[in-house]
């Protein structure tokens, strides 16, 4: 049988862990560094920004650096910013794939109106709409304004008047939404939602026989007769001049923006939080999952030695300034989970090989139990790492940056899982031994000094 690591190696990885301590430590305090100084470039979803969908003709000679370089001079043009980050993913849809060739965008700019064009057009909308009405215009995120009326009145006079205003504020694209719109929409797809799951009540037809033309013909008949008194404006100012830039540069071969989805700079920080908060939860999952299979003792080197691969690994982006978003927060947990897979392996073999050999010390089994399992975990690491590199270095975008975070917290998992939660067991077991000793001496010099009596 073909061998690629002997397994009776016997190096003395014991002898040496001070050595791979300091190394870890200098890595750790770069990376806590580098984030201190640096920080992280976090990415469009936990900075804000916006999600566009662009399409182009099924032939369009075009490739994702030509329109990043297309929307980053849009940006430059527009906003005055040179350092925008713009990042250009391919897109496929599953259906009519073949027709149209998407792809979709991520940048920073969220609006291009103003705070205090935005307020002014709140007081424009307020004066025009008459007495008793509230406008409210949303402060972070897509150019949006809520509309609340004293009465209720008939939704399309209100949809119209309220276009109308806005386009004599100087924007032609413009949704308007009225309360009772929003709640035929969501009966609509709650229908779509029970037809997938094929639950049927009255035995009538599927109620996909209903195209979406239809339906929409038959909403906007409902609103011609229904009233509302509060409505939803959103001004879709930055995909309208998407489209004219997009036209001007590719000409025919572009045929619209498809859809425009913002995410504000507070969402975006909670979901950064959330993640991290994830992250948190796993690792006290694990510690509490270590004390219970095995002993106290092996859960602190564990935990240690997630957190060592998790900071590293966060340093690694902050140091290269790689786009740090929401797939790194999923490859940090996998990295986590792959990373206790190894550690739970060298322990399984710890815990086996002390009680087989219980002559021996615990530095000897520790190291013969690493060198037992040092070929299944190399091999291991070693054929993930194979797909790991070949997504590096064929992928793009994201998906690089995701393989990016799996390939170094893989080697890092695979280097913690032998040089630092194993040797941390030596270090506590000698700390335990310490305490037990020293309460026994204490004990024993109290019980030797025998009580003095005084006889007179």
């Amino acid at each position: 049988m073909l061998e690629i690591i002997k397994s009776d190696t016997h190096y003395d990885f014991m002898g040496k862990k001070k050595t791979f301590f300091a190394i870890s430590l200098v890595m750790i305090f770069v990376s806590i560094v580098s984030l201190a100084v640096m920080g992280l470039n976090l990415g469009i979803d936990f900075r804000g920004g916006t999600k566009l969908i662009l399409a182009y003709k099924a032939d369009a000679v075009v490739d994702r650096g030509e329109i990043q370089k297309a929307i980053q001079e849009f940006v430059a043009k527009t906003t005055g910013a040179t350092d925008i980050q713009v990042d250009v993913q391919d897109f496929d849809t599953g259906a009519d794939s073949s027709d149209l060739k998407r792809f979709v965008i991520y940048t920073q700019v969220v609006s291009l109106i103003s705070p205090e064009k935005r307020t002014a057009n709140a007081e424009a909308l307020k004066q025009g709409l008459g007495e008793g009405v509230r406008v409210e215009a949303v402060e972070e995120g897509e150019d949006k304004y809520f509309i609340s009326f004293a009465d209720r009145a008939n939704v399309t006079d209100r949809t119209t008047k309220i276009r109308e205003l806005f386009t004599s504020l100087g924007y032609s694209d413009v949704v308007v939404e009225s309360e009772e719109g929003r709640r035929l929409d969501m009966e609509y797809y709650k229908t779509i939602n029970l037809a997938e799951a094929e639950i049927t009540t009255d035995g009538g037809p599927s109620p996909f026989d209903k195209s979406k033309e239809e339906f929409l013909a038959e909403k906007e008949a409902k609103l011609a007769q229904a009233q509302d008194k509060e409505f939803t404006a959103t001004v879709e100012e930055l995909k309208l001049e998407v489209e004219k830039a997009m036209s001007e540069k590719f000409g025919d071969s572009f045929l619209s923006v498809e859809s425009s989805t913002s995410v504000s700079a507070t969402v975006g920080e909670d979901l950064l939080n959330t993640g991290l908060i994830a992250m948190l939860y796993a690792l006290i999952g694990i510690l509490a999952y270590i004390a219970l299979r095995f002993d106290f003792k092996y859960s602190p080197g564990a935990v240690l030695a997630l957190i060592h691969d998790t900071i590293i690994t966060i340093g690694v982006f902050s140091l290269f300034q790689v786009q740090f978003s929401q797939p790194i927060i999923a490859a940090l947990l996998t990295v986590i989970g792959y990373s206790l897979n190894d550690t739970i392996v060298v322990y399984d073999r710890i815990r086996e090989n002390i009680t087989k050999f219980r002559s021996k010390s615990l530095v000897d089994v520790i190291n013969m139990s690493v060198n037992e399992t040092l070929s299944r975990t190399l091999l291991t690491s070693g054929t993930t790492l194979l797909v790991v590199i070949s997504i590096l270095l064929l992928g793009g975008g994201l998906i690089q940056d995701f393989a990016l975070a799996l390939f170094v917290g893989i080697t890092v998992g695979t280097y913690s899982s032998i040089f630092v939660a194993s040797p941390i067991i030596v270090y506590l077991d000698d700390y335990f031994k310490r305490r037990a000793a020293a309460a026994k001496e204490k004990d024993s010099a109290a019980t030797s000094v025998a009580p003095q009596t005084t006889t007179k």
